[in-house]
């Protein structure tokens, strides 16, 4: 029996702002999906005080499903009433709480990976939320602002004492960005000190990584961002490669853009299908040595159609490499 089959590992799409949209998710999912896929960050404030209706955040899929909604804040009531709106209008499967986003305007007011300062707050956002739902509630955080174990297991006491169902964890502090390798026996020491399900995250870029990461921690599940954002098809190869030891060979370099056209078009708002649509080739094209040079030849054509035509001619004598599939530029 498989290891994906044996323990029922849990395989997640990271949610990452500004990627992790209604057409990507639906990319992922044509290409197998995973276990459970995540929204972007949803303000809660705007949540409230706005029309969800309205929200292209809030756009959701056919097919990208369960899908959990990614709450950023830092006012335990308006998490309450985020949640009841989104219980009135959404299907979501559960909602997760973002202590770990580290961006600068983020930490600014307060929110993600800030909260991580503050354990009792946290755990009464934990509390509201759970307060007005039935649905898991999960939370995504990093190591904290230094590694220090004994803190990081203190944070996440709180956090299973107020209610929470599920942690997953980024195992870098706020200020290291992508600069460091993420300390995977960080997991490890969380999934031997908790009986809850954790999820790793950092530094997957293949199924081989994949594998290796719930074999040295024991997690419950993977979740990948960067490296999906590559290769949409990752969480297909993970899967096959945990059940049976190898993968499918990769789709044509053209195959995932000229899908993704086609998904922005249908589920985004006109003023956001261009630009959507570009901020993901940022990422895709680094599947190639020259993808640089290709991504800035692309950025001066006006137009999906004109995108397209280009990345035809420019992609048209390219491969997809072997994994891993590692981004060289971050933005």
């Amino acid at each position: 029996m498989s290891i994906l089959e044996e323990e029922k590992k849990i395989l997640c799409l990271a949610p990452m702002a500004g990627l992790t949209h209604a057409a990507f998710r639906e990319l992922v999912a044509g290409y197998g999906g995973c276990t459970l896929f995540f929204t972007e960050m949803l303000n809660v404030r705007a949540i409230v005080f706005q029309n969800p209706a309205k929200d292209p955040y809030l756009i959701t899929g056919q097919r990208d499903c369960p899908l959990r909604a990614q709450l950023v804040g830092r006012e335990p009531e308006l998490f309450a009433r985020a949640v009841k709106r989104l219980e009135e209008s959404f299907a979501f499967e559960g909602y997760d709480v973002n202590f770990g986003c580290a961006r600068g305007a983020i930490q600014r007011y307060g929110w993600g990976v800030a909260l991580m300062k503050e354990p009792g707050l946290a755990a009464e956002i934990i509390a509201a939320v759970k307060e007005n739902t039935v649905k898991p509630v999960s939370a995504k955080l990093r190591s904290g602002f230094k590694h220090e174990p004994d803190q990081l297991l203190r944070f996440v006491e709180a956090l299973i004492k107020a209610g929470v169902d599920q942690i997953t964890l980024h195992p870098r502090a706020a200020e290291e960005g992508f600069k460091r390798p993420a300390r995977w026996e960080e997991i490890k020491l969380l999934k031997e000190a908790f009986s809850l399900p954790v999820i790793g995250n950092g530094d997957v870029f293949g199924p081989e990584d994949a594998l290796r990461l719930l074999e040295s921690t024991g997690c419950d599940g993977v979740m990948i961002g960067r490296a999906a954002l590559l290769r949409p098809w990752i969480f297909r190869d993970v899967a096959a490669f945990l059940e049976q030891g190898s993968y499918p060979s990769s789709p044509s370099p053209l195959e995932a853009p000229e899908k993704m056209a086609g998904l922005v078009t249908t589920y985004l708002p006109p003023a956001l299908q261009e630009k959507r649509f570009e901020l993901w080739l940022f990422w895709y094209l680094q599947n190639f040595s020259f993808g640089l040079h290709y991504f800035g030849q692309i950025k001066k054509e006006r137009g999906l159609a004109a995108k397209l035509a280009l990345l035809r001619k420019l992609l048209a004598s390219e491969r997809i490499g072997p994994y891993p599939a590692r981004p060289y530029l971050l933005r």
